[in-house]
């Protein structure tokens, strides 16, 4: 169906400042729940759309209920070009991976080990509590309020906390979350394993998705959680 048909069927753009500009939407009623990793080459599968064939134009993917993914959830991989998916109701997931696709979340997220975000083209809001351990991001389009830390890769630091504007601020926008970095490369030696970073406290963004695949821990254990 068109996106304008699904929007006014469920409310897709409730929130404000949302003006992706997607054409189509494809609507899974009800609550998923995926065994494994769940990519955006099988969401193209899912709609019939061939390994070399273009969607041609901006599609939206929506799950309306919660999404449960036991595993990675890569929204790029086995992509040929920029996508969208939407949560209506609670995201929960072992890791999320997101480079220049984008991945909107009405209803918070559970995230165990980590939320990859090292990019500065995608688009990463989730509305409501985002519970997770660490978020690596670089310059994307990053919305979150995050129970756990948000290293930002390109800040020295330190970092002013996010001071959102008042209420009657026309940049004031109601539901999406607001990030508060919390490590920059300054504290990455005391807070990270150090076989993830170099002798510039750059943070190797493979290397953190190869250790949260694996089960390790990216933050040391005695780095306190964010106050």
């Amino acid at each position: 169906m068109s996106f304008s048909e699904a929007d006014e069927a469920l409310g897709l753009t409730r929130f404000e400042e949302f003006d992706a500009g997607f054409d189509a939407a494809y609507v899974h009623s009800g609550d998923l729940r995926v065994d494994g990793d769940w990519t955006g080459g099988d969401l193209r599968t899912a709609v019939g759309v061939g390994e070399y064939e273009q969607l041609g134009e901006l599609v939206m993917f929506v799950v309306d209920g919660d999404l449960t993914v036991d595993g990675l959830l890569d929204l790029d991989e086995g992509t040929l070009e920029c996508l969208g998916l939407l949560v209506t109701g609670t995201l929960t997931a072992q890791i999320i991976d997101v480079n220049a696709t984008m991945l909107f979340v009405f209803g918070g997220a559970d995230i165990a080990r980590l939320v990859r975000f090292t990019t500065t083209d995608g688009t990463l809001s989730i509305a409501g509590r985002t519970r997770c351990p660490l978020v690596i991001y670089d310059e994307g389009d990053l919305n979150v309020t995050s129970a756990g830390h948000i290293l930002s890769r390109r800040s020295e630091g330190p970092v002013a906390p996010y001071e959102a504007p008042s209420s009657d601020s026309d940049f004031d926008f109601s539901g999406w979350g607001w990030p508060t970095v919390t490590l920059t490369r300054t504290e990455v030696p005391a807070a990270l394993d150090a076989s993830l970073y170099d002798d510039e406290n750059w943070v190797d963004a493979a290397t953190a998705l190869e250790f949260a695949r694996s089960g390790r821990p990216l933050l040391r254990a005695d780095y306190p959680a964010p106050s």
